[in-house]
């Protein structure tokens, strides 16, 4: 086994580097650990742990069996202490995700010392195949089935990450640390249901192995044909997007006829629109709609720091609240805060008013979040509050006496098509007054020019 992990370290570190090893203390690091400590490449190592105070003593046990396994075999140790359930929660993500980012945020303030080439975490081919696994449950594409990378770059460093261990299987490492009387520390939390990754290990994973004794290896093996699949469709999307998309400040402008002219345009819509977080359903939505072939303009989709929207040739995909589309200046208000439009600065925010009289310059209105605020267009109507009827935006302004100025400034809230919810900040349309019984949780929405 030795020999085989040198040949694959050799392929992932520089001769001479200097690698982090992260060592928690289980089978699987400790057994990574001494094969780097006998490795003929000889590497400069250091070994770090993280105690995530997640198992009380256990976890004080794991730091000092780590601490202990450094200092006798003259490996510097690094280790760092982390609250991981306040993080958890302050942050409103799972205790594994919780550990994930902060053990990777440390990493890479280690690495960004510049003392290391390299940080060596000791995933295996088991690993490999649970989150194949974990991924195919949740939904993914073909990046999610190409398996866990031997060697990538650590976020938010230049060093590497590498998996030296990513070819053994966990019975391989657990006969090599019994042919060497190796000690480790067994993880109580490994046995525990509530994690998905440990029900597929230890209720899945044995009925596979009944049907297919070798089927980690196999797993591993499709993998790796999966992973040279991926390479194929990066290399089509790296060709092929630059020709139907170009960028928009921090999105994206996607020709609806281009895609339509190439191969595999649903894929590439796909890709395009990964980075931006859209749901599935709406990924889905977004890709019926190119492909319908009908009439897609004034479409909108939302995630949830962005908007696409459509118009007669486009898909644009911008951060909410900054939009600027073909001619007509409008912005997306998702949220509370300042925001400007064609020279108009406004406040949003939330209240529950006392009265029903609203100063001049502000509007409290009874409507949710995400709108549109935009310049106002001819053909604008609306049924201004206490009068029956629609009425056109342009007699309003005459009713105002508002002077060319004052119009050529006016903004709106878009409601459907040409019917508009309100003038900033001077009227609102009957059908979001607040009063009548209406309430709604946290406040009504109020704009105040600025």
């Amino acid at each position: 086994m030795q020999e085989r992990f040198d040949k694959c370290l050799s392929g992932l570190l520089p001769e001479g580097g200097a690698v982090l090893l992260a060592v928690s203390g289980g089978l699987d690091s400790i057994v990574m650990a001494d094969l780097f400590l006998h490795s003929d490449l000889r590497p400069d190592i250091s070994v770090a742990h993280c105690n995530f105070h997640l198992r009380g003593e256990e976890s004080d046990s794991d730091e000092a069996f780590v601490r202990e396994w450094a200092g006798a075999n003259g490996v510097p140790f690094l280790k760092r202490d982390f609250s991981t359930r306040e993080y958890s929660e302050s942050e409103g993500v799972s205790i594994e995700m919780a550990a994930r980012d902060l053990r990777y945020a440390w990493f890479s303030e280690l690495c960004n010392t510049g003392e290391y080439d390299a940080i060596a975490v000791a995933h295996n081919a088991n690993d490999n195949a649970e989150t194949l696994f974990l991924n195919l449950l949740r939904g993914t594409g073909l990046k999610g089935i190409s398996g866990i990378a031997r060697s990538s770059r650590l976020p938010g460093s230049n060093a590497f990450l590498i998996r030296p261990l990513l070819d053994f299987s966990r019975e391989e490492i657990k006969e090599y640390a019994l042919a060497r009387n190796i000690r480790w520390r067994e993880d109580s939390s490994n046995a525990d249901p509530a994690y998905k990754r440990n029900r597929i290990r230890n209720e899945v994973f044995p009925v596979l192995r009944e049907i297919n004794p070798a089927f980690i290896q196999t797993l591993n093996a499709d993998i790796a044909r999966f992973a040279q699949v991926q390479e194929v469709a990066d290399e089509y999307y790296s060709r092929i997007a630059p020709s139907v998309s170009s960028r928009v400040g921090e999105g994206v402008r996607i020709s609806i006829p281009a895609l339509q002219e190439v191969s595999h345009r649903e894929y590439l819509l796909y890709r395009l629109l990964e980075p931006y977080g859209f749901p599935s359903s709406v990924l889905g939505d977004i890709c019926r709609l190119v492909s319908g072939g009908g009439t897609i303009s004034g479409k909108r989709f939302f995630s949830g720091s962005y908007e696409a929207y459509t118009t007669s040739d486009s898909l644009v995909v911008v951060p909410l609240g900054s939009i600027s589309r073909d001619g007509a200046e409008e912005l997306v208000v998702g949220a509370e805060g300042e925001y400007s439009l064609r020279g108009v600065d406004f406040i949003v925010d939330r209240v529950i008013p006392e009265d029903l009289c609203q100063p001049e310059g502000t509007l409290v209105m009874d409507i949710s979040f995400p709108f549109t605020v935009r310049r106002w267009r001819e053909g604008d109507w609306m049924r201004p509050l206490g009068m029956p009827g629609k009425k056109k935006l342009s007699d309003i302004f005459v009713d105002l006496k508002m002077s060319l100025a004052d119009k050529e400034r006016a903004l709106v809230i878009a409601g459907e098509g040409s019917h508009i919810l309100a003038l900033l900040c001077r009227r609102i349309d009957g059908s979001v007054k607040i009063g009548g019984g209406s309430s709604r949780a946290g406040g009504f929405v109020r704009i105040r020019i600025i």
